[in-house]
């Protein structure tokens, strides 16, 4: 499945990541029904793919979204917060 193309928000790429909640279970079972988190990746267009030109924030929370597109949106939301300076403690100032 190719990549969905990257997000455009106030002249940053925003790049949602999504993926399944590590499973705290010895038994490892069932660990798709565990759920997703999300973290977003943000860099300025022009320098997509350079080592060092991003930065990655995770959204922490105790518990996890059910649904992928849900989680999608979820980060989406995180990175637009982040780029208009409402997340304390993730700063793109000098990016």
């Amino acid at each position: 499945m190719p990549a969905s193309p990257p997000l455009l928000y106030k002249g940053f790429e925003l790049h949602p990541l999504v993926f399944a909640r590590a499973s705290d279970r010895l038994d490892r079972r069932a660990r798709n029904a565990e759920g997703y988190d999300v973290a977003i990746r943000i860099c300025r267009p022009d320098t997509s793919g350079e080592t060092g030109a991003s930065r990655v924030f995770k959204l922490e929370r105790e518990d996890v979204f059910a649904d992928f597109g849900v989680a999608r949106r979820a980060a989406r939301q995180l990175g637009e917060d982040v780029v208009d300076g409402k997340v304390g403690g993730a700063s793109i100032a000098d990016m």
